[in-house]
């Protein structure tokens, strides 16, 4: 028996801080749609450094207060499609898609709660051209 895939709750963000820092880029949100916030309103998205055993390509921190910090996910995943990458929240409880604008100027991410797959063909369709 397989599960349905569940609506992503989608978060928009832009750019702040353009070109003030080489490997890390900082975004506020713009808006959110299907749900609640679940990350926060500033995120910073950073080149790995190839630091960590798993290699990502990217790392996500999240902004609380006055500090930076890493939330419960695994890091940014290459994929088949360009600009969009994949983690997990959770240990693997949550799946989330990062997809880029061109420029890396826009971020959507698609948050898909109580909903985690190896196999993202089912979760293509949900991706804005």
């Amino acid at each position: 028996m397989s599960t349905a895939t569940p609506q992503p709750i989608l978060h928009v963000f832009k750019e702040y801080n353009i070109g003030k820092f080489k490997t890390t880029r900082h975004y506020k949100i713009e808006s959110v749609t299907n749900g609640v916030n679940q990350l926060t309103d500033i995120i910073n998205i950073s080149k790995d450094r190839k630091c960590a055993q798993s290699m990502p390509a990217y790392w996500l921190q999240i902004r609380e207060g006055k500090k930076w910090k890493k939330p419960r996910l695994t890091g940014l995943f290459n994929t088949i499609k360009y600009n969009v990458f994949k983690g997990d929240i959770d240990k693997k409880r949550h799946l989330v898609l990062f997809q880029f604008s061109d420029k890396a100027n826009t971020l959507t991410i698609y948050y898909f709660q109580n909903y985690y797959t190896t196999n993202l063909s089912n979760v293509w369709d949900f991706l804005v051209d």
